[in-house]
């Protein structure tokens, strides 16, 4: 029987590997795209310029049925369908960043164990859409904050 270095068994676990990495790589099959049916309308050009000033920070706090609960700059929130929620500012939020988490919007009770994630309104330059899912990654209403910041000078 021939002594196997512990070099050379390593060299043949690493070309092992390599070999079911490359066989099972090429067999894999993309994902499946989801059809969403939220935000798939044609995007509307923004009309941001820098004269068109506006408040820099802006927030939501919505409550799981879709009810504002309180906002600075906040116009209207409403529930599309099960954890799909707008949020629709008073300003161009577009050039702005987004940022969202899961939490109760008052001082009772103990928040959801779930995530949530934001992106601009394909139809509305003034809107978000959030996203609440539970840790599985089942749709989920709940509520959440929600602060948008815009660059000075930009809507």
């Amino acid at each position: 029987m021939k002594t196997v270095t512990r070099r050379h068994a390593m060299q043949l676990i690493g070309a092992t590997g390599t070999t079911i990495l490359a066989s099972s790589a090429a067999g894999a099959t993309e994902p499946p795209a989801r059809n969403s049916k939220i935000n798939c309308e044609p995007p509307i050009p923004s009309k941001a310029s820098p004269d068109s000033h506006g408040p820099r920070e802006l927030f939501a706090v919505v409550g799981s049925k879709g009810d504002l609960k309180r906002g600075l700059h906040a116009v209207s929130s409403k529930r599309l369908e099960v954890g799909v929620y707008e949020v629709t500012f008073c300003r161009d939020v577009r050039r702005g960043v987004y940022l969202v988490s899961v939490g109760g919007p008052g001082y009772d009770g103990t928040p959801l164990a779930a995530t949530a994630s934001v992106m601009g309104r394909a139809t509305n330059p003034r809107a978000v859409v959030v996203f609440t899912t539970s840790l599985t990654g089942d749709q989920l209403d709940c509520s959440f904050p929600l602060l948008v910041v815009c660059p000075d000078g930009y809507a």
